[in-house]
Parts: C-alpha cells; structure tokens; sequence
C-alpha cells in the first residue's frame, strides 16, 4: 500500500465511522487511484450493493479529490464539504464497490485554484462512477466547497 492510500485509508475510516463499518479504502497513490468497499458489509436485503453505500462512496470520493485539489493551494489548511450531489443508479451492483472520479478539464480546475486562492473558498463540480472495475452502477455528480481555513 503506498503511503498516499495509507493515509487517506487511515483518515476515512477514523474521521468517518460509517467508512470505516463500510470498509472503504483507497488503492492506487496520488496520481492514480479508486475507493475500494468489499461487496458484503455493503450489500442490502435483494443481494446487492445498497444503495447507500454506493452514494456514499461515490460522495467521499468527489470529497477527497477536492482535498487534494485544494492542498496544491493551501495545503491541509482547508476544510471540504459537499453543497449538493445527486447520483443516478443505473444497474445493480454484486461484486466490490470501486468508485473513481472523472477529473474536471484543467480549465476548470485552474479556476477553482485561481478562486481558492483569491477569495479563500471555491466551488467544483466534479462526475463519480461506482461499479466493479468493468461496469458501472452508479453515475455521480456533486459540487463540492472548498474553504480555506485560518493559520
């Protein structure tokens, strides 16, 4: 397990009970990875992924990459929450919940950086999918609030 995965593990699951009871952790380092929850403590009463979990995932995954996004410009000085999401499930899921996200075009994210940095908040809409590594069951979209925080 990288370092990176180690910490964002590590983070999730102590700052975050109902991650930690889903058994989410990230796979992969900074430049490339997924959130990962085991398909059994996040199945429901029809023998698939509840559908919670799979929201769940979905969101934290949009929360970490703006963390991430956010830290190139004030570091660990920010705090990160979600403003709205909406996730559109499209076909059951019986295996591991895998959950990525779509990066948002550099334009984008320049402007979220160039917002953050001037104002001391800034807003990102960014696309999840959650699925199995091969297909997807959920589409996710949420705007994320970045706020920097005081020293």
């Amino acid at each position: 397990m990288s370092d990176f995965a180690a910490r964002w593990t590590a983070r999730l699951q102590t700052g975050f009970p109902v991650l930690a009871a889903m058994q989410v952790s990230l796979r992969g380092d900074a430049a490339d990875w997924v959130l990962h929850a085991p398909f059994a403590p996040n199945r429901n009463d029809h023998a698939t992924a509840f559908g919670g979990s799979l929201s769940t995932l979905a969101t934290i995954a949009g929360w970490l990459y703006v963390n991430e996004a956010a830290a190139t410009v004030v570091g660990d000085r920010v705090d990160v929450v979600i403003q709205t999401g909406n996730a559109h499930f499209v076909m059951p899921l019986q295996a591991d919940l895998l959950a990525q996200v779509v990066p948002p075009d550099e334009a984008e994210l320049a402007s979220f950086h160039r917002t953050l940095a001037r104002r001391g908040r800034a807003r990102l809409t960014l696309h999840a999918t959650v699925g199995d590594g091969t297909s997807e069951a959920v589409h996710f979209t949420g705007q994320y609030v970045a706020l920097r925080l005081p020293e």
